[in-house]
């Protein structure tokens, strides 16, 4: 009979998996370094969680009998070595905590998993499973958009950032939140389809009216509401929704201010929040302000039905809240079917309350002013709830929050830091959110995806916990996790299951398809309407916004901007709302119309003045640079997109600070500083590899550069890499055409003019159905200068002129310089010298609005050419001539321009055959063959041409 072996078990705890069968420890299935003993330590306590491991059994476990050791330091070694390996500080620990005189609990929650016996198929091992490699989104940094083409030497299409992290946190703290509602909640714990995940009732308290209608009693409405979520929260039995959440759809979705309310209203409410449970009610102060009274009166609803469950009324102190909430409670939580708090859940409960009533009032007014989007304000009043209570943990957590809308990260980080120095009393799931929030504001992810990794294997009910975990995976470059996560929501029973959020979540999590993307975000849009959540549908349709800019009619994103804006701004959401005004200048970037977008931006920066927020405040710097480069202020772009990557340094953005590195070399290049450029665009790539983030709009940069510098079959394979990766994601439109006009160029180097053709034609196509104008001009410069080659000047001067027609509509100065100079060019190969010269003279004026070296070496090149054709040109004019082409030749060897000092050269060798057919015959055969050799055909064949007729068609642009 065959015998079946021992199934295999490995432990999973946090982002680590533990296998005792190969002693391998992994992160994220990356394998982490440990020793032996380490190792063994960990699957001792691993075995027994929660439970207290004595340091005796350690001892005899790790050391066998007759072994002879200084016990008490070898252990406190291998200790420290293990907590070296999981990232686990024995000051706030995570996993392994110290009791006193006893021994080690490991405290985080463990998963066991049983691998299959012989008889199965043979298990998948663990690094496969979980070492997926991954992509992430862009956060923002994210959405891939359009600028247009700009200078002679093609003007990159810079990349438009959407607010991508922070818009993450937005979803799960500022607007979001809703925890999951589920029927039958009185008939004891329920459980998913699977039977894994119990389900807990849910408890929405919606707030308490002031009868009394006094001012200085509005406070109470906040605080009362507060303790009551508090006290209900304690014991972990309920799933209590958010205050934050309460109040943004009452702000968008308001309701009767009355105790009762209808069926109609609650059912609204219930599904808007997922909660099964109502709670609402009054309040009145009775005496004087030092020794007053407080009834509160309380009526509980079903959430579904409307039903009056329960009504609660009770009179205290208002010095002493505490207890009149914890009585108020106790009766809800019979009523529920809940037990009583015990004594240590109770002293969780009191640690998340102020105990001061001054402390009191500042804090709940503080958190009002948050909920009100008015962080200066919150700040102002938080502080001195601080100063009132300053052991307190929620106060300094509350002004982390406030500081970090207001864009002061070191002030965050202290006070995250004061907050979690505090939180050892605090129940556990306020404990690790107030931890997971301070790696966030220290900008470590991984930390605070672990930390919220354990939340939720507590508490797998909660969808909140889950979105907070995705967008710390997602922001610190582990989308493949972010997306099993999302796929653990999806399995929650509905309505949990349901939840807008969700789906835009799994949008950013997600590899970049345009189409998915849509189509997970319309789901959100109909889901938030549906709910009647304004400012999820806002935050959805500014989503729609942002895919429709960067797909195939970037003009219908307009609509969608608006609609998002207006709403924002009617909630009193300025930093959403700014949010939405950069979006829309982002469409009307991608549309051409700069002048009108660099407004938009302004008006965006007004709306954050104030208000914070470094992502959100660098994502308009950096896209204002665009609108700023696309005219030709270099100067000006430059300065903001450095302020744009500072902003994302301080906010810990890696995917925007790769954006902004790439589009600072964008600058630099423009301007001549070619290996610095190439510097800044290896160090972006080499961060984007760090985090497994695809970045194909670097590759076609440093094609172009490649191209510039003379290195073609370099030029040629990371061009292609480009393109390909920019049709994989169906989308990306604006982006996927510069590819293919690179890709294209490389090809027209190279010598395969057809190729290259098909290229521009085919980006000439895209362009016009997306409806970018300045992309489409760009296209038809490129084909006319295909045209030239062919000895085709009558078609070239046709489109050059349509093209010019545009950029000049745009006031795009360098790109008119360059098609200016093209078509100089092509008159002058039609003998029309005349009008030559007064294209070449123009190319020359509108070049010299631009840092780009290139248009002014172009220019020159042309005008020389130019000046050489003249039938009145005499001996010492042509010496003239060679002299300023000797000087730009030196200029573009200086600069690294290899393809224009070889234009260069081959204009010189035309000229020298006038004077010196000799010198010119070795100088035109050098160059033909030096070009071979390094893949130019096309330059090459033009040197030869030059050697037998004395004139070739000229390679009339820059290095792109």
């Amino acid at each position: 009979m065959e015998r079946a072996a021992a199934s295999d078990t490995f432990f999973h705890f946090g982002l680590f998996e533990a296998n005792p069968l190969d002693g391998v420890l992994r992160r994220s299935g990356t394998k982490v370094k440990i020793q032996e003993q380490p190792f063994r330590l960990l699957l001792l306590l691993l075995e027994r969680p929660g439970e207290v491991v004595t340091r005796e059994e350690l001892r005899q476990r790790l050391w066998p009998k007759g072994t002879y050791v200084d016990f008490d330091g070898s252990l406190n070694v291998i200790l420290k070595r293990l907590r070296a390996a999981i990232d686990d500080d024995p000051e706030n620990p995570r996993f392994i905590e110290t009791v006193p005189r006893r021994g080690y609990r490991f405290i985080a929650p463990v998963s066991v998993i049983e691998k299959a016996s012989e008889k199965d198929p043979p298990p998948v091992p663990a690094s496969a499973v979980s070492s997926i490699p991954v992509k992430t989104i862009h956060p923002p940094a994210e959405i891939l958009a359009a600028t247009v083409a700009l200078h002679g030497r093609r003007q990159p299409r810079r990349r438009y950032l959407i607010y991508g992290g922070a818009a993450l946190a937005v979803l799960v703290v500022g607007i979001g939140g809703w925890l999951a509602r589920h029927s039958g909640w009185w008939g004891g714990p329920n459980f998913s389809n699977n039977g894994a995940i119990q389900v807990r009732p849910s408890v929405a308290v919606l707030g308490f009216r002031n009868l009394a209608g006094r001012a200085e009693d509005a406070w109470l409405a906040t605080a009362l509401s507060e303790m009551l979520s508090t006290e209900l929260a304690g014991g972990e039995k309920l799933r209590l929704v958010s205050g934050e959440d309460v109040a943004n759809l009452r702000v968008s979705s308001p309701w009767s201010q009355s105790d009762t309310l209808d069926r109609s209203t609650t059912t609204r409410i219930g599904a808007a929040l997922n909660s099964d449970v109502l709670v609402l009610g009054s309040y009145l102060t009775i005496g004087a302000a030092d020794h007053s009274q407080v009834r509160l009166d309380v009526r509980m609803q079903d959430g579904k039905t409307g039903e009056i469950l329960t009504e609660v009324a009770e009179v205290g102190s208002t010095q002493d809240l505490f207890h009149l909430v914890s009585r108020v409670g106790a009766k809800l939580r019979d009523h529920l079917g809940i037990q009583e708090l015990q004594s240590t859940e109770q002293a969780g409960v009191l640690a998340s309350l102020p105990l001061d009533p001054e402390a009191a009032r500042f804090y709940a007014l503080g958190v009002a002013k948050l909920r009100e989007f008015d962080a200066l304000a919150a700040k102002d009043l938080l502080q001195q709830a601080a100063q009132a209570d300053p052991k307190f943990s929620l106060v300094h957590s509350m002004l982390a929050r406030a500081w970090a809308e207001l864009g002061y990260e070191q002030k965050r980080r202290e006070e995250a830091k004061r907050a979690l120095d505090l939180a050892i009393d605090l129940p556990r799931a306020q404990r690790m959110l107030v931890e997971g929030e301070y790696y966030e504001s220290l900008g470590k992810q991984e930390q605070a995806a672990s930390v919220y990794h354990a939340l939720l294997e507590l508490f797998p009910d909660n969808v909140d916990y889950g979105l907070r975990l995705i967008a710390a995976q997602t922001l610190s470059g582990h989308g493949t996790q972010a997306m099993e996560i999302i796929h653990q929501l999806r399995r929650l029973p509905s309505p949990s299951s349901d939840d807008p959020r969700i789906d835009l979540a799994e949008k950013r999590a997600m590899k970049s398809n345009h189409p998915a993307e849509l189509a997970l975000v319309r789901n959100a849009i109909r889901k938030a309407s549906e709910r009647g959540q304004k400012l999820i549908y806002a935050l959805a349709r500014k989503e729609e916004c942002t895919i429709l800019n960067y797909g195939e009619r970037p003009d219908q994103a307009l609509p969608s901007c608006e609609d998002a804006y207006n709403v924002f701004l009617a909630a009193g959401n300025k930093s959403a709302a700014a949010d939405a005004l950069r979006n829309t200048a982002d469409t009307l970037g991608t549309l051409g119309k700069y002048q009108e977008a660099i407004q938009t931006y302004g008006r965006a920066q007004n709306l954050l003045e104030g208000v914070g927020e470094h992502n959100k405040m660098g994502a308009v710097y950096n896209n204002m640079a665009i609108g700023f480069e696309n005219m030709g202020n270099l100067d000006r772009a430059e300065q903001l997109y450095r302020s744009a990557k500072v902003e994302f340094e301080q906010a810990g953005d890696v995917e925007n600070q790769i954006t902004a590195t790439g589009n600072i070399a964008d600058t630099l290049y423009l301007r001549g500083n070619l290996a610095a450029a190439e510097k800044l665009y290896q160090e972006a790539l080499r961060i984007a590899a760090s985090v497994d983030s695809s970045e194909p709009y670097l590759l076609y940069r440093l094609a172009d550069l490649d191209l510039t510098r003379g290195r073609v079959q370099d030029a040629r394979r990371l061009a292609q890499q480009s393109v390909d990766a920019f049709v994989a994601t169906q989308g990306s439109y604006q982006y996927l055409t510069a590819a293919m006009v690179d890709l294209g160029e490389v090809l027209e180097a190279q010598g395969d003019l057809t190729a290259a053709r098909s290229q521009f034609e085919q980006s000439l196509a895209i362009a016009q159905k997306i409806g970018a104008l300045v992309n489409a001009a760009e296209s038809q410069e490129e084909l006319a200068h295909v045209a030239i080659e062919e000895n085709h000047p009558e078609q070239a001067e046709v489109s050059l002129r349509s093209a010019i027609a545009e950029f000049e509509k745009e006031k795009s100065d360098p790109q008119s310089s360059s098609a200016y100079t093209l078509l100089s060019r092509a008159l002058l190969m039609q003998g029309k010298v005349g009008e030559a010269r007064i294209a070449a003279q123009r190319g020359a004026e509108l070049g010299l609005t631009s840092s780009d070296p290139a248009l002014k070496i172009l220019a020159e090149i042309q005008q020389v050419r130019v000046e050489a054709a003249s039938a009145e040109i005499d001996k010492k004019r042509v010496e003239a001539v060679l002299a300023r082409l000797q000087s730009v030749i030196t200029t573009a060897n200086r600069l690294g321009y290899y393809n224009l000092e070889c234009e260069a050269r081959l204009a010189l060798g035309e000229l020298e055959r006038k004077t010196n057919p000799s010198l010119a015959q070795k100088h035109l055969k050098a160059l033909a063959s030096e070009t071979h050799n390094r893949g130019f055909e096309l330059l090459s064949r033009k040197a030869e041409g030059a050697m037998s007729s004395g004139t070739a068609v000229a390679e009339n642009r820059s290095g792109r």
